[in-house]
């Protein structure tokens, strides 16, 4: 009855302050609404821990994985539960109400050992991810913590298969790079002082980056004409590009988005040369580049106005010049015969010659 009190105390002071068990002596777990506290202690072989239900609420209990301990039924008021170890090892526990075997959902562990320690505990953050094909990738452990002694070995597996490849001693960072697109489990495993180790995992998915490309027509152009920019032809080897950055004006900054349209237009008012980029993005952020050079001619000069036509008088219509029928056949003739011919041949005349040439023949006429 007194070591039951003892273990009421004791949880019901780790819940007020958070403070860790005393290792190496029987142990205490509180029982909450879905959680145990603490969810980690270390024992010796021989002790024990007591798990103690103070309040009510929903329904729980305590069971373990190796299925040695025979729970009770969940239950929503007060109980305790006291199981004695007498082997090394590391034993699992969990709520059959919130939680599950392999530490899901309400769950903790019990270290027992010789001396009573509970092992360091691994973190581990990852830096890009996703990361691109030939990028570093960062791997921190600075915030693994010992509990009680500090870490002296960060062992890593950098390439996913599952061994430890790469001891980084104490220090607590690792890089690499990748030369294909994957998606790799990467492992940190952490030492103590004492020896005691524990490990933890994080997902790296590797992309393989977007390829820009694009084209500028005309090329070259005269400046103060249009030039039209076309990043069509660009492509996401292992998904989608999203978005379209341009620097237009070669200064080194992408000042032109166009989202997810791949071209763009633009003029330039001074001859030169000028260094277009293109920066193409996919959807986990993978980005590549590409550069075109762009020529741009002077303008040409506009042309010389004609001088003006002087003005002149107008001219009468062009007339040919006009001559007297011969008399030709018409001298073979007589009489009136001959007049007749002769008047025919006048009427091709026209004005004053038309009337001199009647005349004529009428005169002919009266001989």
């Amino acid at each position: 009855m007194r070591r039951l009190l003892l273990g009421v105390l004791v949880a019901a002071a780790l819940v007020v302050v958070g403070a860790a068990p005393a290792l190496g002596a029987d142990q205490a777990v509180g029982v909450e609404n879905n959680f145990f506290t603490p969810n980690r202690v270390g024992v010796m072989p021989g002790e024990s821990v007591t798990w103690t239900r103070s309040g009510s609420g929903n329904p729980h209990n305590v069971t373990f994985d190796d299925g040695a301990f025979s729970p009770a039924a969940p239950n929503d008021g007060p109980w305790t539960a006291t199981r004695t170890f007498t082997t090394d090892g590391v034993y699992r526990f969990y709520c059959q109400v919130h939680g599950g075997p392999g530490g899901s959902g309400m769950s903790g562990i019990v270290y027992v050992n010789a001396t009573g320690s509970l092992p360091p505990v691994a973190a581990l953050s990852v830096l890009p991810n996703p990361a691109q094909v030939g990028q570093a990738v960062s791997f921190d452990g600075a915030g693994s913590t010992a509990t009680d002694g500090s870490i002296v070995k960060y062992e890593w597996d950098l390439d996913g298969d599952g061994s430890f490849e790469t001891d980084t001693g104490a220090t607590a960072t690792a890089s690499r790079s990748y030369s294909a697109p994957q998606t790799l489990t990467a492992r940190l495993r952490v030492t103590d002082k004492r020896g005691a180790m524990n490990e933890t995992t994080r997902s790296l998915r590797v992309n393989a980056a977007p390829i820009a490309s694009f084209t500028a027509s005309p090329n070259p152009v005269q400046a103060g004409q249009f030039v039209g920019f076309d990043g069509a032809s660009s492509r996401d080897p292992d998904g989608f590009i999203v978005k379209y950055e341009w620097d237009l004006d070669g200064n080194g900054t992408f000042e032109t988005d166009t989202g997810d349209t791949s071209n763009t237009f633009r003029s330039y008012s001074s001859p030169g040369e000028v260094t277009v980029k293109l920066r193409v993005t996919d959807g986990t952020g993978a980005s590549g580049e590409t550069t075109r050079s762009l020529q741009i001619d002077p303008a040409p000069a506009p042309l010389a106005p004609l001088p003006p036509t002087p003005l002149q008088p107008p001219q009468p219509p062009f007339s040919p010049p006009q001559s007297e029928p011969k008399p030709g056949k018409c001298s073979k003739l007589k009489g009136k015969r001959r007049a007749a011919c002769i008047r025919k041949r006048c009427r091709k005349l026209k004005g004053a010659r038309r009337r001199a040439c009647v005349k004529k023949v009428t005169r002919r006429q009266g001989r």
